[in-house]
């Protein structure tokens, strides 16, 4: 099975910034507008544990806020 080379590029660019997996799950969500709580509803997660990612991944992106995080996903079709 060959690969476009769209999904070749999204399939790579979590691990070129490093994201795990989940961080990417929680990613997305942000950029669908869930707060702490939704996401860690949605993911059966704890808050804190969801805080911990979502700090996790403004750090590895290299922005200040979620919303940052979301633009910067979006510009960079993370998603």
């Amino acid at each position: 099975m060959q690969l476009t080379k769209s999904s070749q590029v999204k399939a790579s660019l979590p691990y070129r910034f490093k994201l795990t997996e989940r961080e990417f799950e929680v990613l997305s969500r942000i950029v669908e507008g869930q707060s702490n709580p939704q996401i860690a509803a949605a993911l059966y997660l704890s808050p804190n544990t969801v805080k911990s990612h979502v700090n996790g991944i403004l750090n590895k992106l290299g922005v200040n806020d979620r919303v940052q995080a979301a633009v910067f996903a979006v510009r960079n079709n993370l998603l």
